[in-house]
């Protein structure tokens, strides 16, 4: 009951932040979750790439991934309650070439990385592939990130620096580099005099963006693709002020299971070759953020940190 009272939360708090961003931005809801239909539908098992799934995926029926179902549009709960998103229509995808299942469990962004090196899980769906990260996790790359930050549409100014963070109130998720960031920022401001800085954390990023809207926070720093879209979607609402890339997204697997990893990769790739990735990049607004090599570890390749 506890877990089914959390899975309602999230799906309220998406809801909230933005109906739009249930949506692509050229389409409404249904037409796109008929679109989902019709791609995945059209993709078949490969045996050759199925053999390569381990066996004690084939014996539980699928592989278990935890997600943080808040990230709009790579990863979020629609209006009917159901996990959507470019990552896990790509990830049950993936699992029709393996010929198996993806199974997934909502959680928190902060204990995504601990949990998949504490084997909870098979996959976490998904994360920045930061080198300190490679460590205890395996990274197939699939998706160019970056941060930005996004005020109200009514913010004094089009543009800011670090340097002019100060006097501002900025949010993030727990346990996300933006994290660390703000609170070295906030520290400067405080060492040279300067406004206070302030910091707010938050459960997930839909709770963020809402505080931005309802003006209960100046801005909140998350990744560039969701609030590139929040700001596509919700352009009377939102506008961003700041913005990085610098980094990839990838599906982590935990280095004790390189059989997943590499089957899943050659999955990845099946779709790359058939077309069903880029037809989902382009169905959730996101063909300029495409990795079609699913590089693993590939951080230092394009230029993340």
């Amino acid at each position: 009951m506890k877990r089914r009272l959390t899975v309602l939360a999230l799906a309220s708090v998406v809801g909230i932040f933005g109906m739009s961003a249930c949506a692509n931005p050229t389409d409404n809801a249904g037409a796109q979750q008929s679109g989902s239909t019709d791609i995945l539908a059209a993709v078949q098992k490969d045996d050759a790439i199925a053999a390569m799934l381990p066996e004690e995926i084939r014996q539980k029926g699928g592989f278990t991934i935890s997600i943080n179902a808040d990230v709009a549009p790579v990863k979020f709960v629609d209006g009917d309650g159901k996990i959507t998103g470019l990552n896990p229509e790509l990830l049950r995808a993936a699992a029709k070439v393996l010929g198996t299942e993806a199974q997934f469990q909502e959680g928190t962004f902060d204990a995504m990385v601990p949990g998949l090196e504490a084997k909870r899980y098979d996959t976490i769906a998904s994360v920045a592939d930061f080198v300190e990260r490679q460590t205890r996790i395996d990274f197939i790359d699939y998706l160019k990130n970056g941060t930005a930050i996004i005020a109200s549409k009514n913010f004094d100014k089009e543009q800011v620096t670090p340097e002019q963070f100060c006097g501002m109130s900025i949010g993030y998720a727990r346990g996300t580099s933006q994290q660390g960031n703000l609170e070295k920022y906030a520290q400067a401001c405080a060492e040279r005099g300067a406004p206070k800085l302030e910091v707010n954390g938050y459960q997930n990023s839909g709770a963020g963006i809402l505080s931005v809207k309802s003006g209960a926070a100046t801005a909140y720093w998350g990744d560039l693709p969701q609030m590139s879209y929040n700001v596509k979607t919700d352009p009377d609402s939102f506008k961003i002020v700041y913005q990085e890339q610098k980094s990839v997204l990838g599906i982590g697997i935990n280095k004790d299971n390189p059989k997943l990893r590499d089957a899943l990769r050659a999955a990845l790739l099946k779709l790359v070759e058939d077309g069903t990735y880029d037809a989902l990049l382009d169905k959730w607004g996101l063909k300029d953020f495409g990795i079609p090599d699913m590089h693993v570890n590939s951080t230092n390749r394009l230029g993340g940190k």
